[in-house]
């Protein structure tokens, strides 16, 4: 029973501490960029299917020397099939105060 009135608190504590650079929803402004990504990048696949992971989209996001973030991640391009390519997005970012979800100002993918 001891242990328990230990460990809820720093659960509560730790909780409390979670998240990072506030967006909407919960959202980081990482992940808000990766879905940005993501939407830049469907519209470029025209349909195709892909795996890419956003987790680690988000986690890539660094500052560009102007303001902007820029974000890389592997992604696979119709996984299995016999035309399956691996490629890198390289995806660039700018967030503005007039909204919460950042524009896409740059986009490629990258052998």
């Amino acid at each position: 029973m001891r242990n328990w009135l230990v460990v809820a608190p720093a659960a509560l504590v730790l909780a409390a501490c979670g998240g990072d650079e506030a967006g909407t929803g919960g959202e980081s402004r990482g992940d808000l960029a990766a879905q940005a990504c993501k939407a830049a990048t469907e519209s470029r696949l025209e349909g195709k299917l892909y795996e890419m992971d956003l987790q680690a989209l988000a986690a890539s996001m660094r500052d560009a020397p102007n303001g902007e973030n820029f974000l890389t991640a592997p992604i696979t391009i119709e996984p299995g099939l016999t035309s399956e390519v691996k490629q890198v997005v390289e995806c660039t970012v700018r967030f503005s105060s007039a909204k919460p979800q950042p524009d896409v100002v740059g986009f490629t993918f990258n052998w």
